[in-house]
């Protein structure tokens, strides 16, 4: 019997079977890719540089790099960098300032193409089948030209723009559907858009809490956490959770914390468990449960809770310096809260992305 031969079979059903949505089952990289198995940090730099940067950490060896996209490409990757979204085998870089995506391989950081057209603001992107969804503040004092870019990841040329309702910021797919959650832009907002991801035309517009900022799937419910209005708003709100049945796009219930002083954020998930961040310090919530009134713990080597991510049973905080000036820092956590590991990052870090 050829041993070998089940060994490999046995190690790919596993690595098959181990793919999570965000990856959507990535291709597996060449052995001397030099991002194989690490940790991106997106750091957003100074509004107005143009010193956006991508840090990398090896968490095995401990090694870390700068700049890996000016290092690969010999150009800079642009002013204020918003988000990355991983797909396969690419990484997509949204860049807000620039008004432009960066597409790189995302195990070589080498660049595959640059998108520069139908995009005003850019926030966040999706991607269902071969299109990219992209959303849009537009002109941040016109409530009324927001939109989503939609493009064909097969070549990156435009299909269309989608109208949608002020200030759209992250998306979800579920049931080949795309659910926008829309905090405002410069403005307040309290939406949830439902797109069609056939017809790319908006089926629903759904009211929960004000500043829904993200989402979850469990099961057929759709969970929304949302931060409600700031205290520098006319009228202060509390933040809280609603849910959503994405069958009938109905939201069933809404559920918010007794003080308007509590603004929620960094809805994930670790396994079964669910958690979500109240400033710096992390609250633990039991789906269909009540609002947790107590904390974890808290973070309290981060000077800013900038940028949130959990993996692996561990939890990674994104901090600016407190000043939002020069190099920022990444903080490793446990599930216990104990302090694992740090590396200093570029400026303003306010993302981690895993391969």
């Amino acid at each position: 019997m050829n041993y070998k031969h089940i060994l490999f079979l046995f190690i790919t059903v596993l690595f098959l079977n181990s793919c999570s949505d965000e990856t959507d089952c990535c291709p597996m990289p060449e052995p001397e890719a030099d991002f194989a198995s690490g940790i991106f940090v997106l750091n957003e730099g100074n509004f107005g540089s143009a010193n956006s940067s991508v840090s990398f950490i090896n968490e095995e060896s401990g090694e870390k790099q700068v700049q890996i996209f000016k290092n690969k490409n010999g150009f800079d990757l642009g002013d204020t960098a918003q988000s990355i979204e991983l797909h396969e085998n690419l990484a997509i870089i949204v860049v807000n300032v620039s008004n432009k995506l960066e597409i790189v391989d995302r195990y070589t950081f080498e660049s595959l193409g640059t998108i520069e057209t139908n995009l005003l603001n850019p926030r966040y992107a999706e991607v269902v089948g071969k299109n990219l969804y992209v959303t849009n503040w537009g002109n941040g004092v016109d409530s009324a030209d927001d939109f989503v870019s939609v493009f064909d990841l097969t070549d990156y040329s435009f299909i269309q723009s989608i109208p949608v309702a002020e200030g759209p910021e992250k998306l979800i797919t579920a049931n080949n559907k795309i659910y926008v959650a829309h905090k405002g832009g410069y403005s307040f907002n309290n939406q949830i858009s439902v797109l069609d991801a056939a017809s790319n035309s908006v089926t629903a517009e759904l009211e929960v809490g004000f500043l829904p900022n993200s989402m979850l799937v469990s099961g057929s419910d759709l969970w929304v956490l949302y931060s409600g209005k700031p205290s520098y708003a006319e009228t202060e709100t509390a933040g809280g959770l609603s849910r959503i049945d994405i069958s009938s796009d109905k939201v069933m219930e809404s559920m918010s914390f007794s003080e308007n002083s509590v603004h929620p954020e960094n809805l994930s998930t670790n396994g079964s468990d669910v958690f979500f961040t109240i400033g710096k310090s992390l609250y633990k919530y039991s789906i269909g449960g009540e609002l947790p009134v107590s904390a974890e713990f808290s973070f309290e080597e981060a000077a800013v809770l900038y940028g949130f991510a959990m993996n692996n049973e561990k939890i990674y905080v994104a901090s600016p310096n407190a000043d939002f000036t020069g190099d920022g820092n990444l903080y490793i956590y446990g599930l216990d809260g104990s302090l694992l590991d740090q590396y200093s990052t570029g400026i303003n870090p306010n993302g981690v992305y895993f391969n």
